[in-house]
């Protein structure tokens, strides 16, 4: 990796994940390194624990590309990048890899990970590999509050669905 990585446990991993959703995304990668994958910007998300293990959990709209690589191998990786590459996710985020190629119009290295097949990339500063554990579509009838549901969906066809995942690797930039 072009940063200097150290592993470190998921139980001993310290973030500011509020920050790092919103402000800082991530790219989230499904596939396959060795055969096809695909790259997304995401920046709505959460880290915990759950089930007794470390989780973070993931929302992608069904209509994204991504989504069928999420579908047919559960496995993903999410890699944090410095500001510098604000520009890379932004593409990620608005470019459908169905339509182009990201990775010439971003120039971002993928790379292999460590413990699951998609790839991450040389130039994150954080990485994570995560195992999908459970995977569930939004319901419109499952809005307690409908503020969330008039504001960020035009109809019940495109709410997300949620990716909740077994972080089984966290790697990060030494400090």
């Amino acid at each position: 990796m072009e940063n200097d990585m150290n592993s470190v446990e998921p139980s001993e991993f310290v973030a500011r994940p509020f920050a790092q959703f919103d402000k800082g995304w991530f790219l989230l990668t499904g596939g396959d390194f060795s055969a096809k994958w695909n790259t997304m910007t995401v920046s709505w998300g959460f880290a915990g624990t759950m089930w007794g293990k470390p989780i973070v959990a993931v929302v992608v709209r069904p209509t994204r590309y991504t989504r069928e690589f999420l579908d047919a191998r559960a496995e993903f990786t999410l890699s944090a990048f410095p500001e510098k590459y604000r520009k890379a996710l932004t593409v990620c985020g608005t470019k459908s890899g169905r339509d182009c190629d990201k990775m010439a119009l971003t120039g971002l290295t993928p790379v292999a990970s460590e413990t699951v097949n998609p790839p991450t990339f040389r130039e994150a500063n954080l990485v994570m590999e995560c195992r999908t554990l459970y995977r569930q579509p939004m319901t419109e009838a499952s809005f307690i509050d409908r503020t969330p549901f008039e504001k960020w969906y035009s109809s019940a066809d495109d709410l997300h669905i949620v990716y909740i995942a077994e972080v089984l690797a966290v790697r990060q930039v030494k400090v």
